[in-house]
């Protein structure tokens, strides 16, 4: 097997262009649920969402064979899935939510096998902090804007919004997989909020963007993507119930996934974890967590 790390730098990497200097990029991995970075690239500078858990060179590659703007680094929440590689970045502008902050910097309290730093250096930097109203002007014309959103996967989840080429980057929090929404024990996640937000998303911005951009399974999805979500929630809600086999080829079911074997078995053997598909939509929940009034 050949070790993609000896290569060339541009052969470490792919690119896709999906809309006028929007890029998603693929960092190999084999594991299949891996996220993707994008890149946006502005008149004046460049944003890169979400740099994930590579430990391929992703920064030389991009200011090698993408652009030479200067780089800001986004994050949508903390998990080390999407935030493991901002090391990589010490020296540039990386922004987060205060949660995502908070969240981070209790992980670098705990030892590398409890926060599952999978060898990166935890980072010398202090993230900039964003919230919903601010804004990232990559100049020439091109900003992002944060949206509200209150979170139904990760509780500082931001979503950013680009007016200009009418797409929006979600993280983890439309997903085409699956989405994963938490029923852990304290966990104020529920199916209801889940519904509560993307409805209010769809009202309040649902004109402002024709594709979604997750971070997973998927990059770009046209924006009626989030009916079929809704919809889904609203099939939850009524009592249609899930499937009980939760797995799916990016989640439990991947062999390569790096995910304990006994967190697996307990996703599997858990009554209480459902899967629910429809139209092409799977949203994975607790029946314990299904309305607000159960928490």
């Amino acid at each position: 097997m050949i070790d993609v790390a000896t290569l060339p730098v541009n052969k470490q990497f792919t690119r896709r262009l999906i809309k006028p200097d929007t890029w998603i990029i693929n960092c190999y991995d084999p594991n299949l649920a891996a996220p993707h970075p994008h890149l946006l690239v502005g008149g004046e500078r460049a944003l890169l969402i979400d740099p994930t858990w590579t430990k391929l060179p992703l920064r030389r590659y991009i200011e090698e064979c993408v652009t030479d703007k200067p780089l800001l680094v986004a994050n949508t929440h903390s998990h080390l899935d999407h935030t493991n590689a901002n090391w990589m970045f010490n020296d540039l502008p990386i922004y987060m939510s205060e949660i995502a902050w908070q969240e981070l910097q209790a992980r670098r309290q705990l030892s590398d096998e409890e926060g599952r730093w999978q060898g990166h250096p935890k980072g010398d930097y202090t993230a900039r902090i964003l919230k919903p109203g601010d804004k990232l002007d990559l100049g020439g014309g091109r900003v992002v804007e944060i949206l509200p959103y209150e979170g139904s996967h990760s509780a500082g989840s931001l979503l950013y919004l680009d007016r200009a080429q009418r797409v929006l980057f979600t993280g983890d929090e439309i997903e085409c997989g699956q989405m994963l929404v938490s029923g852990r024990p304290g966990s104020t996640n529920t199916v209801e909020k889940l519904l509560r937000n993307l409805t209010a998303l769809e009202e309040g911005w649902g004109d402002a963007f024709d594709f979604i951009c997750p971070a997973h399974n998927g990059s770009p999805v046209h924006a009626s993507f989030l009916d079929h979500l809704i919809e889904n929630c609203r099939r939850i809600l009524s009592g249609i119930q899930g499937d009980l086999d939760v797995g799916s080829m990016t989640y439990l079911y991947n062999p390569l996934e790096d995910r304990p074997a006994g967190s697996v078995r307990r996703a599997i053997e858990d009554p209480t974890t459902r899967r629910s598909e429809w139209q092409g939509s799977s949203i994975v929940y607790n029946t314990q967590r299904i309305f607000d009034s159960q928490l």
